[in-house]
């Protein structure tokens, strides 16, 4: 590491960038939502020097890095989404999974172990 790559700060669209990837990564280990509400995310930021309001932020999520590890911005819904923030749906029953189970359970007993 060179003397200057320490003093000198790193760009704010790189700041936000860990800043998304730690709070995401918390969210994960806490089994908490993949979101935070915009108004935190910006005093977070703000805490960390970097200026930056709602329209700035939805401007500098648009782009990479930013693109890459938050779901794009909607003003209107007043949270940020992590990537990876899809739930998933399922239009079987637990009855119909545990058939569907049983029905390849019986079906690889057939053929047997070769």
């Amino acid at each position: 590491m060179r003397l200057y790559e320490l003093t000198s700060p790193l760009p704010p669209e790189q700041q936000l960038m860990a800043l998304s990837q730690l709070l995401s990564g918390r969210a994960t280990d806490t089994d908490g939502p993949q979101e935070i509400s915009v108004d935190a995310f910006i005093q977070l930021a703000r805490n960390l020097g970097v200026q930056v309001n709602k329209n700035t932020l939805g401007e500098m999520i648009a782009r990479p890095p930013l693109s890459n590890v938050l779901e794009p911005f909607e003003p209107n819904s007043g949270k940020i989404r992590f990537k990876g923030n899809t739930e998933t749906t399922t239009d079987m029953s637990v009855d119909q999974a545990e058939d569907v189970v049983d029905a390849n359970a019986k079906r690889a007993m057939k053929r047997g172990m070769k």
